[in-house]
């Protein structure tokens, strides 16, 4: 399994891979996510923006997930120590190539790509029913940091 940076030769690829990653999240939790297309615009602007990346792990010439990091900062007030910071917008594995490593791996280069950018942190945002997802971010060290809550009206 090779970990690199995509390109815009791997857009289709992706377009599916996030496909497969709406679905997902539509099952997990359909009150607030809906199966969708992508048509590729998505992972191309990404691809082509200077403050974030995608990278990919291929096999076979096959994608088999991807991670999207993007980089940020808080916010000028005073009551916020400063700090920079590389946000985890996306990160997916096929189903049936869960549990090999592949995560890991990817989380592993955004963890470098933050690195080396100086970046003080990374961060992300997990749905509350995946709980899988849950228990992998906390065996790679996360911590929950603040919790996002909703009433329905």
């Amino acid at each position: 399994m090779q970990i690199r940076l995509a390109t815009q030769d791997d857009v289709t690829a992706l377009a599916e891979l996030y496909v497969e990653f709406f679905a997902h999240n539509a099952e997990q939790q359909p009150r607030y996510y809906k199966k969708a297309f992508e048509s590729g615009s998505y992972p191309a602007s990404t691809i082509a923006n200077e403050k974030e990346d995608i990278f990919v792990a291929v096999e076979d010439d096959m994608l088999h997930g991807f991670i999207h990091v993007v980089e940020g900062a808080t916010p000028p007030y005073d009551c916020f120590v400063p700090q920079t910071f590389a946000t985890i917008v996306d990160l997916y594995v096929r189903a049936d190539r869960r549990r090999k490593g592949i995560g890991a791996s990817l989380l592993d280069a955004a963890r470098q790509w933050a690195h080396a950018k100086n970046l003080d942190y990374l961060e992300l945002n997990v749905l509350a029913e995946n709980e899988d997802g849950i228990r992998f971010y906390r065996h790679q060290r996360f911590n929950a940091v603040s919790q996002i809550m909703r009433l329905r009206l």
